[in-house]
């Protein structure tokens, strides 16, 4: 037991207490919950944070603001359009689809031999016109209507030729050319057809008779006679 004293200095004491300290006081801080004053502002870095540590659940309701988050973060990838509403100006776009969808445009190009029979160049929301080139004779254009108490006129602007029918029922023709040719020649023109049910036609046409030559010479597409143009519905 003296041997033991003898050993026992105050140095040896100091240092025992001084490593307890040190032991016991490491394990209560690291058993005590760090709150969030207790962080160093800007201690915590992206680098420091473990791979998907933070959880959707960990991040409180509305906490991330948009002044939070970095230009060009959030891409059309992470977007959910249905949750948006109409982007400004785009109400144009779908009116210019509406009407796309509802407005119709036809082709007009006619071409035949003198003699050849009568054939239909046009068929257009109820607006039916044929076609032919006879023998010794001027083009004939002829319409007719699938819609009874229909509207049908057409004007010639190079000498002011207007025919018209306000009452264009089925089982009618009206012709669509007749007089343009009369006195000094001319061969354009522009028709118009409506209907009770809301739908309108407007026909730009050209045509050119025998009398002027052949039309698309040394082509598969030679003639004697020849109607162009294009017509709109709506």
């Amino acid at each position: 037991m003296n041997k033991i004293r003898k050993r026992i200095t105050y140095a040896n004491v100091m240092s025992s207490i001084a490593v307890f300290l040190v032991l016991g006081g490491a394990s209560a801080y690291a058993a005590k919950k760090i709150g969030s004053n207790e962080i160093k502002g800007n201690s915590i870095t992206t680098g420091k944070i473990k791979k998907n540590a933070v959880t959707a659940s960990k991040i409180k309701k509305n906490s991330i603001t948009t002044a939070k988050i970095a230009n060009g973060a959030v891409t059309g990838a992470k977007i959910n359009f249905n949750s948006l509403g109409t982007v400004p100006n785009a109400n144009h776009a779908n009116t210019a689809d509406t009407a796309a969808k509802t407005s119709q445009i036809g082709n007009i190009f006619y071409t035949a031999n003198q003699g050849g029979g009568k054939t239909t160049i046009l068929s257009l929301s109820g607006l039916t016109i044929t076609a032919e080139c006879p023998s010794g004779d001027d083009i004939q254009l002829e319409a007719t209507t699938s819609v009874n108490h229909s509207l049908i006129d057409f004007f010639t602007p190079q000498d002011g030729d207007y025919e018209f029918n306000e009452n264009f029922n089925v089982g009618e023709t009206f012709d669509a050319d007749d007089g343009h040719n009369e006195g000094t020649f001319t061969d354009i023109y522009s028709l118009h057809y409506a209907n009770p049910n809301g739908q309108n036609v407007t026909v730009e046409l050209r045509d050119a008779d025998p009398e002027t030559g052949l039309k698309f010479p040394g082509t598969g597409r030679q003639a004697d006679c020849y109607v162009g143009g294009y017509a709109i519905t709506g």
